[in-house]
């Protein structure tokens, strides 16, 4: 008997293959169903397209590919908090800037960086070349509202 479960596993493997297709780029996937079982599970194409491309340029064990997508979804989806913030804060405050806006959040991050003394890498980073200091990795979230 079929479980639920594995219906799931199947239609997130599917629709993985489906938005991958079949280009030369993502080939190393093709044969990783469990891989494929948790990228289908990222909410949208473009955002399963730039994990699936990063997974194919490290070539990680199968547990850590899992891993690095599950952590880049958490990632997501405290961006996506933050937006909403955000946008919840502009909507009782119209007349604040985008630049407003981009300070302050600067400055959270500067102080959220010094909590404890020391500047660590964020969950994102295994989506990120090493050394590189521009995000790679979309955050599939709403718009800032100005």
């Amino acid at each position: 008997m079929i479980t639920a479960n594995e219906i799931a596993r199947h239609v997130h493997r599917k629709r993985a293959a489906a938005v991958l297709g079949k280009r030369a780029e993502y080939q190393w996937l093709v044969d990783r169903a469990e891989i494929l079982d948790e990228l289908g599970r990222i909410d949208t194409d473009y955002a399963l397209l730039v994990a699936a491309k990063r997974l194919c340029e490290l070539k990680p064990p199968t547990t850590e590919a899992i891993e690095i997508i599950r952590r880049h979804k958490e990632f997501n989806r405290l961006a996506d908090e933050i937006i909403h913030a955000v946008n919840d804060y502009t909507r009782r405050h119209p007349g604040t800037s985008r630049v407003d806006i981009l300070r302050a959040l600067e400055a959270a991050g500067s102080l959220l960086a010094g909590v404890d003394g020391e500047n660590k890498p964020g969950i994102h980073q295994y989506l990120f070349k090493a050394g590189k200091t521009v995000a790679t990795v979309p955050v599939v979230a709403p718009r800032v509202q100005t």
